[in-house]
């Protein structure tokens, strides 16, 4: 601080005191003083000639402030690994008194907050990194904290109900004695996967279990899928004995692989099978508790038989999967009731 003799009557000598300062006490006219540490300090100045002398006193003159500095910025979490749909509250631990925060959370909902400690929700799993830049009016510090949080997949398990509904009295026309369905099999999957798709050829697997409800070949492909990550696993779930029996098995879906698609032979008929195709379990972050899906009646394309009990007559060149619309088992334009459902409950 830069001190300035304003007497008048012409000094010819300066004393000065400055409480707190550096130096302490200075004789000339207009000295600079260091002051380190916070306070509020008199000054004193005394001035002198020929004619004699004269002080002057000013009594809390000067106010040190202590310096701000920039912040370091810094921060922590209440938890670093959690389950999607989870939340987490970040703690602002930054020194040198910020006064404003932004922070950037990837992955996270919302995304960003300038909260000093806010709570975020993270709904989908994977590895997440966290930004924190914290500020005051010297300036700003960034601290970026990579891979910081992660996130695993919610897992559930669910009972699965394949129940037939195929009577004589949904479906009067030409009903066959014996009636009944093979296994219930096929896979948890992700989404776009599949072993079979309406407008295309019928594989092995998929003629083999319509045809004679032998279920090796299609469980060999549903291998094939899990092996290359497409799906995660493969089921068979028994069959009904009677077309309005039920069965009941239990399957595993997490985050990643939610999706379930199930066939099964209608059995007799001339190599058509229902389905469960497609069917999600996991919507907005959260496993639906409870489904009903109708299932689906294809005519698998590998068998020219107008009827039930038609014998074997393979069609050659193979025709592609169609949905089944006409008699015996449709009404000209789709079966209606649906010949089986599938029941999915959240355990």
């Amino acid at each position: 601080m830069q001190f300035t003799d304003s007497s008048t009557g012409m000094p010819t000598a300066w004393a000065w005191e400055f409480e707190g300062g550096d130096p302490a006490t200075s004789t000339d006219q207009n000295p600079s003083v260091t002051y380190a540490m916070a306070g509020t300090y008199t000054v004193t100045l005394t001035v002198t000639n020929d004619d004699g002398s004269d002080e002057e006193i000013k009594m809390d003159y000067v106010t040190v402030t202590n310096p701000i500095l920039v912040p370091v910025s810094e921060f922590s979490a209440s938890q670093t690994t959690i389950t999607s749909g989870n939340e987490i509250t970040f703690t602002d631990e930054s020194t040198n008194e910020p006064t404003s925060w932004s922070w950037e959370f990837e992955g996270g909902s919302p995304a960003t907050s300038t909260e000093q400690n806010p709570t975020i929700s993270y709904n989908n799993f994977g590895t997440y990194e966290v930004t924190l830049t914290a500020t005051n009016s010297a300036g700003s510090d960034v601290e970026t904290k990579t891979g910081y949080i992660t996130v695993n997949m919610q897992t559930a398990t669910y009972t699965v109900t394949f129940k037939g509904n195929w009577s004589a009295a949904n479906h009067p026309t030409n009903f066959p004695g014996g009636n009944h369905f093979s296994s219930a099999v096929g896979m948890v999957h992700k989404p776009g996967v599949t072993f079979f798709e309406e407008g295309e050829l019928a594989s092995l697997g998929i003629k083999d279990m319509a045809e004679q409800g032998q279920n090796g070949p299609i469980s060999t492909e549903i291998g094939t899928l899990v092996s290359n990550g497409s799906a995660l696993s493969y089921y068979s779930g028994g069959g009904l004995p009677t077309g309005l029996d039920e069965v009941s098995f239990t399957i595993t879906v997490n985050e990643e692989f939610s999706w379930v698609t199930l066939v099964s032979m209608i059995a007799p008929s001339p190599d058509w099978f229902v389905a469960a195709e497609d069917v999600n379990l996991f919507d907005n972050g959260t496993f639906i508790s409870n489904l009903t899906v109708d299932g689906i009646s294809y005519d698998a394309g590998t068998d020219s038989g107008p009827n039930f009990t038609s014998g074997n007559q393979v069609t050659s060149p193979a025709e592609n999967i169609t949905l089944i619309t006409d008699a015996p088992l449709g009404n000209g334009t789709t079966v209606d009731p649906t010949v089986a459902f599938f029941i999915f409950t959240k355990n």
